[in-house]
């Protein structure tokens, strides 16, 4: 892979995940905030939403709270896990 087509992957990885917060947060979702500020509530529903976008499974065990820190952050985790292929 090219670092043009990883750039592009990267680019619709980070979209797919910020449509994924906002879904989830709603008007809460403030785009100009470096961190979102989550309740464990909000954390929880927040990672069953990745799991069911992404197709994948996050253990209890993961650091949660740090992975749901910040978009880019959600991004950093995804691009560590191997996400299904996509069908389309």
């Amino acid at each position: 892979m090219n670092p043009k087509t990883t750039d592009m992957a990267v680019t619709k990885l980070r979209e797919r995940v910020l449509e994924t917060v906002e879904r989830v947060l709603g008007k809460e979702y403030k785009p100009r905030q470096r961190t979102l500020e989550l309740n464990s509530l909000k954390m929880l529903e927040l990672i069953v939403a990745l799991e069911e976008e992404f197709g994948i499974y996050i253990s209890e065990d993961a650091p949660l709270s740090r992975i749901t820190s910040s978009v880019d952050r959600i991004v950093e985790f995804l691009l560590t896990v191997t996400l299904p292929a996509e069908h389309g």
